[in-house]
């Protein structure tokens, strides 16, 4: 599956059969990409290359959340790998004191249900600024 890059630096990748779970702190910051999350996860994010050079790609609920002074863009991308197969992804870039940090769970189109199920877990489990 390549619905994940190991090439970007500052990538933590935690794989659990055919799920994998992608976190990476504060490597990119909102001075050079974008202050506003939903741009950076479309158009900048290292992560979603992937899903932007698809010939078929799909992204749905994408959305803006803002907590106390924390900003993040969170939504689930689909595309077809190099493979043929198609991949789902549930993405969150949280933008904290400049930097982001993204949550990112990989995984078959056909383990949806998982992929989401962790990614909420993950996601709720983080500090908060």
């Amino acid at each position: 599956m390549d619905g994940t890059s190991q090439e970007h630096p500052g990538q933590f990748l935690y794989a659990h059969g055919d799920l994998s779970l992608v976190l990476v702190p504060g490597r990119d910051t909102a001075a050079r990409f974008s202050s506003s999350p939903l741009t950076y996860q479309k158009n900048h994010e290292p992560e979603l290359a992937a899903f932007r050079g698809s010939s078929w790609a799909s992204a749905t609920g994408i959305r803006l959340v803002e907590t106390g002074r924390t900003r993040f863009a969170t939504g689930s991308f689909t595309w077809i790998d190099g493979q043929g197969c198609e991949v789902f992804v549930r993405n969150a870039a949280v933008l904290v004191a400049g930097r982001y940090h993204l949550v990112i769970v990989i995984g078959p189109e056909a383990k949806r249900d998982q992929v989401q199920a962790r990614h909420a877990h993950v996601l709720a489990s983080r500090p908060t600024a």
